[in-house]
């Protein structure tokens, strides 16, 4: 028996899909009543200021840090902090992610970094606070290295070159190529140079065919050149130059490596937003602003103190130090003193004068270990201080300062 036509059939269909859309089987105009879409969440702005109180004053810091800034490109108005690696003393043996950067001429380096202690802490964006101006800034934070993450580092060793300072020469000119491809394989974008020194720096005699630069004579305090190289991508040449410099002179104690610290610092043409990154060899103590006169060091070449030269550095650079243990620096400097909480927040290695590897050295492993944070700033023209708050809730703390004007 038919019950519906096929056209009764297609009514009902069409009144029973209607019914079950919650409709009555009229056309609601476009417009009209009916339900309304529900409005899409806006993605909060990770960059927005935030009405959080700044941080108190870390008054009891065990780390010291230094950063870099940048605007990025893009038209954005966000900025970059290049934070350098730091030594941490609570972070005792390598992460998962640094032993994964362990390959080919490097892989049998891991488990000697172990026991140096290097490591660095894997922190968040939680553990950073950036105040700009007294406000609290929205901020990312990602670990070099990590997501494609780059960062610039202009790094620049600071070489004692007198007679007894063969084998570190030698060390170094032959480690230097895997020592820059370790940092490029850490994601950063490394530049080297050097400054050379005995009781004098930057000197170059004249006819010298070496590569290295020198902008005046040798003095009569100290007769041989110190050569220096500024920063280049360019690692074979800069293993020509290392391979060229002669230990040479020096035949009494102590050196000049604060005079030469100074002078790298103030002289190297550091690329914009990029870590400034020392690392002094040497292998006896450092004339400072008291004893500079024992070797009649004079001019240019005068040292400032150790403490001036630290706050000087503090937050802008950070120093690496390669020396023997010393015993009693008497009233000379131990250059020691330039890394660690103390000093710039570098990595100190005790030298036993034998050979070495770059690549095996805490330094290694502290220098791949930064971060870039990123964020919005206030670009009205006037001057104010930058605050970098780092606190893990864990042991490591610290705070840097840092004047900008954009």
């Amino acid at each position: 028996m038919k019950l519906f036509s096929r056209n009764g059939l297609m009514a009902l269909l069409v009144a029973g899909f209607l019914a079950g859309c919650g409709g009555d089987g009229a056309v609601t105009p476009s417009g009209g009543g009916g339900a309304t879409p529900p409005t899409p969440t806006p993605t909060p702005d990770p960059y927005a200021d935030s009405t959080a109180k700044p941080p108190a004053t870390i008054t009891d810091p065990t780390i010291t840090a230094a950063a870099s800034i940048a605007a990025k490109t893009d038209g954005s108005g966000l900025y970059d902090i290049n934070v350098a690696g730091f030594a941490a003393p609570t972070a005792t043996t390598l992460s998962a992610r640094q032993l994964s950067m362990r390959s080919g001429p490097n892989k049998f380096a891991a488990t000697r970094a172990n026991l140096t202690r290097a490591a660095v802490p894997d922190l968040t964006a939680n553990d950073f606070v950036v105040v700009e101006g007294g406000i609290v800034k929205g901020h990312t934070v990602r670990r070099i290295g990590e997501d494609s993450t780059r960062a610039k580092a202009d790094v620049v060793f600071v070489f004692d070159t007198t007679g007894s300072m063969s084998g570190a020469l030698t060390s170094v000119q032959s480690s230097i190529i895997d020592f820059a491809d370790f940092l490029g394989k850490s994601g950063l974008d490394v530049q080297l140079g050097a400054v050379t020194f005995g009781d004098a720096f930057d000197t170059k005699a004249t006819g010298s065919r070496r590569i290295g630069t020198g902008s005046t004579q040798p003095p009569a305090f100290d007769s041989s050149e110190r050569q220096v190289f500024a920063p280049t991508t360019d690692f074979t040449k800069f293993k020509q130059f290392i391979s060229e410099e002669t230990a040479t002179g020096g035949n009494n104690e102590p050196e000049n490596a604060i005079g030469a610290l100074q002078f790298a610092f103030d002289n190297t043409p550091w690329r914009t937003g990029a870590q400034r990154v020392l690392i002094v060899i040497t292998d006896v103590v450092s004339h400072n602003s008291i004893s500079y006169s024992e070797d009649s060091i004079s001019g240019r070449w005068i040292p400032p103190s150790a403490a001036d030269l630290i706050a000087k550095l503090k937050g802008k650079a950070v120093v690496h130090v390669v020396s023997p243990k010393i015993s009693n620096p008497g009233q000379h400097t131990d250059m020691k003193v330039f890394a660690g909480t103390e000093g710039t927040g570098g990595a100190y290695f005790e030298w036993d004068k034998r050979a070495f590897s770059l690549v095996d050295l805490p330094i290694a492993e502290v220098a791949a270990g930064g971060y870039v944070i990123t964020y919005r700033a206030k670009a009205d023209g006037k001057p104010k201080t930058l605050r970098v708050v780092i606190n893990d809730g864990a042991g490591i703390r610290g705070e840097i300062l840092l004047p900008v004007e954009y």
